[in-house]
């Protein structure tokens, strides 16, 4: 049998080899060189498109479905949050995005509109309150110790016999706004306009230890504000205004009033018509300002420049109220060493009262006849209203002595 090629060695095979034929095979490596060249830049080329095309289809997709998902998240979260009062009324244009987005956004467009409408008739914290809660609103009612203003507009009804209704409007709209906004910023809440009056309350719905002052900072506050207002006033045509203002402090009844279908957030008790009747008898004495005794016991006396004013009755106190003084509040005091020009006045007021009440009424009345010369160096008016009241007081009593057991309480008979 003879051996093959396959059966002889390395060696074998080269020592019978005589010659060798060289194939040229250049062309076919070209070519095939030249096809995977081609088959490489395809690939390449496939590959940049597919890159290409998802990116536009992720733009789109942004454009269209992740940026408005967004936009809408921030706008829930802020409900979530209870920031309702810094929501963007505004729509939020989305014709890019899919039908099914456009939809949810206009629905949680009404949504917006109406819990802000909401906020318009219930105060926000209210609101704020049950959102959190995740309830109905329903009637019931605590008792606790809050603190209530009451204010008013000075000859109003005057005022608008002189103005067209829309004037009026104008007008009340300005005043409205700007008192809401004082209000809203020392914590309170406006329980209600009545007529030109404003019902506000501190220390409910929203806790605040600090009620008091804060109340009495907010009235000091929409004084000077009125500065702006009337401002603004004389520059359209329309009168100044001036407001007189109330504060007492007390325990009332506060929540839901009324029935499961309307209700509204109030106030009542007999403590809740104090600072009314403290607007009211502002007019007495020519002042803007007046605080119960209750309200002067709650506050920092440093924090203010406070004078007594009178020792009155109120009538929810009972068949025999007993006397409480009055405070007026002139202004807030200066921190520091250095007090407000004020400060010397209502202390040699509040040794007047003390005289008066005394019935020392011929040392009173120099008190008084003193407080009313410094108020008008200091204040460029004509006289001190409350020093001339007490000064006509004291002289009335210098010829006609009260009872033995005088409480203090000026007897108009």
């Amino acid at each position: 049998m003879k051996d093959t090629w396959e059966d002889k060695t390395d060696a074998e095979v080269d020592a019978g080899t005589m010659s060798a034929a060289v194939l040229l095979a250049r062309e076919q490596v070209q070519s095939d060189a030249q096809v995977s060249l081609l088959t490489t830049l395809t690939v390449i080329f496939i590959i940049l498109l597919g890159i290409t095309l998802l990116t536009k289809d992720l733009n789109f997709l942004s454009l269209s479905l992740l940026k408005p998902l967004r936009t809408l998240a921030e706008e829930m979260q802020s409900i979530v949050q209870l920031q309702i009062a810094g929501l963007n009324m505004e729509e939020v244009k989305m014709e890019k995005s899919c039908a099914e987005i456009r939809m949810i956004n206009r629905i949680f467009n009404n949504m917006k509109k109406a819990i802000k409408s909401w906020g318009k008739y219930v105060p926000w914290p209210v609101v704020q309150i049950l959102l959190r809660a995740g309830v109905d609103a329903e009637p019931g009612m605590k008792t606790k110790e809050v603190t209530i203003f009451f204010s008013d507009i000075a000859g109003f009804t005057t005022i608008v016999e002189h103005l067209d209704p829309e004037q009026s409007l104008l007008l009340l709209s300005r005043y409205f706004n700007d008192m809401s906004k004082v209000i809203d910023d020392h914590q309170g809440i406006v329980i209600e306009f009545i007529g030109d009056a404003i019902l506000s309350v501190f220390g409910s719905p929203m806790k605040n230890p600090d009620h008091s002052t804060a109340c009495v900072k907010a009235a000091l506050g929409m004084l000077s504000a009125l500065d702006k207002i009337n401002h603004w006033a004389l520059a359209r045509g329309l009168p100044e205004i001036r407001i007189r203002c109330g504060v007492h402090t007390g325990r009332v009844m506060i929540g839901n009033m009324g029935f499961q279908s309307r209700m509204k957030y109030g106030v009542v008790g007999a403590e809740a018509t104090v600072a009314d009747k403290l607007e009211e008898i502002n007019k007495n004495y020519g002042t803007n300002l007046l605080i119960s005794q209750a309200t002067y016991q709650r506050i920092s006396h440093d924090a203010f420049v406070i004078r007594p004013i009178d020792v009155l009755r109120f009538s929810h106190r009972g068949d025999s109220p007993k006397a409480e003084m009055v405070y007026n509040v002139m202004t807030k005091d200066r921190l520091g060493t250095i007090k407000h020009k004020l400060r010397p006045v209502a202390t040699l007021h509040m040794r007047g009262i003390r005289r008066y009440r005394d019935r020392q009424f011929a040392e009173a009345l120099e008190l008084f006849r003193e407080v009313n010369s410094m108020m008008k160096k200091l204040m460029a008016v004509e006289e001190d209203p409350p020093a001339v009241l007490m000064i006509k007081r004291c002289e009335t009593y210098l010829a006609n002595p009260p009872p033995l057991h005088w409480d203090g309480v000026w007897d108009e008979k």
